[in-house]
């Protein structure tokens, strides 16, 4: 499903170079759910940039689904990236004073994908994340958790094959975070690949997750 190969991503940093990513190869399979931990500064959130294509490699190559996405124009990129992977940012980038549908909905608008249908897709991904009631509400008046859950919902209307999810539990509480990774359980046994970024414990534990890879210093540490 997802292949990267010898991956490195440097800055600027003033007037030096800083090396985010060093060598980063790994594979990720279909219906395989990966923990990427490490702390703080360590490139997590840049390797899930890459993985997904919202940046590009310093150097080495990323494939997805055999096709590689970081040799494409910014334009096929995008719409690689608009097929096949959702997107959990930290942050959420969820968009003030909008409702959660029209959140949820942004995925679906440059394919043309409106009206009843987008929100048929919407409804559907908010029910698996059980915040379907809320979905005429603005996002501004969702508590963390909600908006998390429906962060992951945009993620998923797409029905993308691989997930990259950015602390998803960050904003959860303890019933709210078991219950997020058991959905990602069941996407992972749909088929789903899943790479996951989080310095979350109960994450890092969880029976859901296959593999756990630590990165420190931009680099990929031995098991």
């Amino acid at each position: 499903m997802l292949v990267a190969s010898d991956v490195s991503k440097w800055v600027k940093d003033g007037q030096r170079r800083r090396e985010v990513l060093r060598g980063v190869s790994l594979e990720v399979s279909a219906g395989e759910f990966v923990v990427i931990v490490g702390p703080s500064g360590s490139g997590k959130t840049t390797l899930l940039g890459v993985l997904g294509g919202m940046l590009l490699p310093s150097s080495g190559e990323v494939r997805l689904e055999g096709e590689a996405v970081s040799r494409l124009r910014d334009e096929h990129r995008a719409e690689v990236r608009r097929r096949k992977v959702g997107y959990l940012f930290q942050d959420l980038a969820l968009i003030p004073g909008m409702t959660v549908l029209e959140n949820v909905a942004l995925p679906l608008l440059p394919d043309g994908v409106t009206g009843a249908a987008a929100e048929a897709r919407c409804l559907a991904a908010l029910a698996r994340l059980g915040v379907e009631g809320r979905a005429g509400d603005r996002v501004d008046g969702l508590s963390g958790g909600e908006r998390q859950r429906v962060a992951l919902a945009r993620a998923l209307v797409g029905s993308p094959s691989l997930l990259l999810l950015d602390e998803p539990t960050a904003h959860l509480d303890a019933e709210r975070a078991a219950s997020l990774l058991e959905a990602l359980g069941s996407f992972a046994q749909e088929g789903k690949a899943l790479v996951v970024a989080s310095h979350d414990p109960r994450v890092i534990e969880a029976p859901q997750v296959h593999r756990r890879l630590r990165l420190a210093d931009g680099a990929l540490q031995p098991r």
